[in-house]
């Protein structure tokens, strides 16, 4: 597996990116302004990132996909290792903004609670978005010392 970081044609990989946001447009209004990364097994992309710079040596998580089929493989824990090692040597911290429904995955890998911004899902997309079956409303914020 290796990591590379995309800065031309980014757009060829929105299919990555909407698996884990699910509106161009939002995707849109970070992924020029982010760092895209995306992890190759051999010539084939299974999982794409996009971080995005903020302030005072922070950047935040703003994408994190791997291909449905290679999910619960560790793919994404690895990925996400590898982005933080990255990230380490530009930023202090790293924040990421999640659903309850999949906050143990950064959970595991060290992040810590920060805040909730409620009704985050609902004010900012067009359609009700739904992770196993329970609609997501408030976002759950964490941070991690890099």
């Amino acid at each position: 597996m290796v990591l590379q970081k995309i800065k031309e044609s980014k757009k060829d990989y929105l299919h990555l990116l909407l698996l884990a946001d699910p509106d161009v447009g939002a995707i849109e209004r970070y992924l020029y302004k982010g760092d895209l990364y995306i992890y190759k097994d051999a010539d084939t992309p299974v999982a794409a990132a996009v971080l995005y710079p903020l302030k005072d040596g922070q950047c935040e998580l703003k994408n994190i996909a791997v291909l449905e089929e290679l999910q619960g493989k560790g793919i994404g824990t690895e990925f996400l290792k590898l982005l933080m090692k990255l990230a380490a040597e530009k930023y202090q911290y790293m924040m990421v903004g999640t659903t309850s429904q999949t906050e143990g995955f950064y959970k595991s890998l060290g992040f810590e609670y920060s805040h909730t911004i409620p009704n985050f899902f609902i004010d900012n997309y067009p359609e009700p978005i739904f992770e196993n079956g329970i609609q997501c409303i408030d976002m759950r914020c964490f941070q991690i010392k890099l």
